[in-house]
């Protein structure tokens, strides 16, 4: 049975790698075996990535609510927005919850030729990390070689200021983090320059990996969460769902400007998620 990528490829179905995902969200053996047994019942030759991701969230809303959230989590992160804004506040909330000192710059930075606009600064030690938070709007979208190297080419310039004026943070690592893929380029320049690559998935450093560690779930893989209401939650310093389900459902409705009702469901949404 073939499996239709985004990008219109055909793979063979990898049942693995389904069995993974389940189990990267902490479902019991049990409770795996049994989703896929139902959802290859459903499944017919040349369905698409889309529909089958959708299959497995809707058996396993079925059986657990909490657990569906958490395979939300590639379509949470689409739904911090195109513009990025809140992707780079989701990536400055997982380091805090890593315990960095991690930021949003108010203003660009400036380097030895130009001033650049910095994503996120984040500092733990002795370590001063220049961020690039590239936010993908389709799972399969890369973060290219010319990217990295623009990116590259901004953090050296930069360090490069600091000889000259010391109003710049002494940088002396660079991350970027996407909610896509490197291509094999970019990784190898990357690998060669010394650059922590965080990307969806990766041999070493994976952005699946981080949240599901440390249960950093986005609030957007709540279903039925208005952007409106994520937009307040962003203005107001919250993306993680750990954040808001240690508030009060009074907090949560002033927050938000929502009924009582409305805020206590989504606070025990929130909750849920992290409840395991």
């Amino acid at each position: 049975m073939e499996i239709v990528k985004l990008n219109g490829q055909r793979v063979k179905y990898d049942r693995g790698h389904i069995r993974e995902t389940l189990l990267r969200v902490k479902a019991k053996p049990e409770l795996v075996d049994h989703i896929m047994r139902n959802v290859e019942r459903q499944m017919y030759d040349g369905m698409t990535t889309g529909e089958l991701f959708a299959l497995v969230h809707r058996e396993l809303h079925k059986e657990n609510r909490c657990l569906a959230h958490r395979y939300n989590l590639r379509a949470g992160l689409l739904k911090l927005g195109p513009a990025g804004f809140n992707f780079e506040k989701y990536v400055a909330s997982i380091l805090q919850a890593y315990q960095y000192d991690a930021r949003l710059p108010e203003k660009e930075l400036p380097g030895l030729c130009v001033n650049h606009e910095v994503d996120v600064i984040a500092n733990k030690g002795h370590h001063c990390i220049m961020i690039e938070a590239k936010f993908r709007n389709r799972f399969d979208d890369t973060v290219t070689l010319k990217d990295v190297m623009a990116t590259w080419a901004r953090y050296l310039d930069l360090r490069e200021g600091l000889k000259n004026e010391d109003t710049c943070p002494r940088f002396n690592e660079l991350w970027i983090v996407t909610n896509g893929r490197f291509s094999d380029r970019a990784r190898q320049f990357g690998v060669c320059k010394g650059l922590h690559l965080i990307g969806w998935s990766a041999t070493e450093w994976s952005l699946a990996q981080m949240v599901d560690h440390a249960a950093l779930y986005p609030i957007t893989v709540i279903d039925g969460l208005r952007q409106w209401e994520l937009d307040r939650f962003a203005k107001a310093g919250l993306m993680l769902c750990r954040e808001v389900a240690d508030k009060s459902p009074e907090a949560v409705a002033r927050i938000l400007g929502v009924p009582p009702e409305r805020a206590a469901k989504i606070r025990d949404d929130a909750k849920e998620v992290v409840s395991l």
